[in-house]
């Protein structure tokens, strides 16, 4: 259409809706396939250095939005398991904790290993984070505030993918709030 009629943006808005759904549906087959928990092959790789790396790529997002994103990772920890699949577990994470912190917000990644246990945690403040909403948290399309919706994009499936990938490594996942104006997202695995 765009060679016949030229630009204009009706045809902007419907290439927009078309990558808005194939993300969507990325999305959705990527967690079915999590669900199915594949034969994907757990080898040992160093996950300190896999946090690190997906870390460093949300330090400029968060100077640009005046967010203060700190990390304590712990060096020198391995684990069994897929590292794509965790590389992209803190992508989530830390993703999630950008959209929703406030405007000046400050979000702290921490890797550590605590007995025969590695602990992820990705804490960020927020306007609200109301306690009842936190068992819906790794549902499916669940959003806490639905007006937010266009401004923060995604679908609701993010934390939904990342029990998936905590669920295929054998951990546990679970979200609390001090105060309901933050929110700590925790993961741990078999060390």
């Amino acid at each position: 259409l765009a060679m016949d009629i030229g630009e204009n943006e009706w045809l902007h808005d419907i290439q927009n809706q078309t990558k808005r759904l194939a993300q969507l549906t990325n999305s959705l087959i990527l967690l079915s396939r999590m669900e199915e928990q594949p034969r994907t092959e757990m080898i040992e790789f160093p996950v300190s250095d896999v946090v690190e790396e997906a870390a460093a790529a949300f330090q400029a997002l968060a100077k640009t939005q005046g967010k203060q994103l700190s990390c304590h990772v712990q060096p020198m920890l391995s684990m069994v398991g897929d590292e794509k699949a965790i590389r992209q577990l803190v992508s989530i994470l830390l993703d999630n904790a950008m959209k929703y912190s406030n405007a000046d917000g400050r979000i702290e990644l921490t890797l550590e290993k605590q007995k025969n246990l590695i602990r992820l945690s990705v804490f960020n403040t927020a306007q609200s984070v109301p306690r009842e909403s936190l068992p819906h948290l790794f549902d499916r399309f669940y959003r806490t505030d639905q007006s937010r919706n266009s401004r923060t994009g995604g679908y609701g499936l993010g934390l939904s993918i990342a029990s998936a990938v905590v669920s295929a490594h054998k951990g546990r996942i679970w979200a609390t709030t001090q105060d309901e104006k933050s929110l700590l997202i925790a993961a741990t695995f078999p060390a």
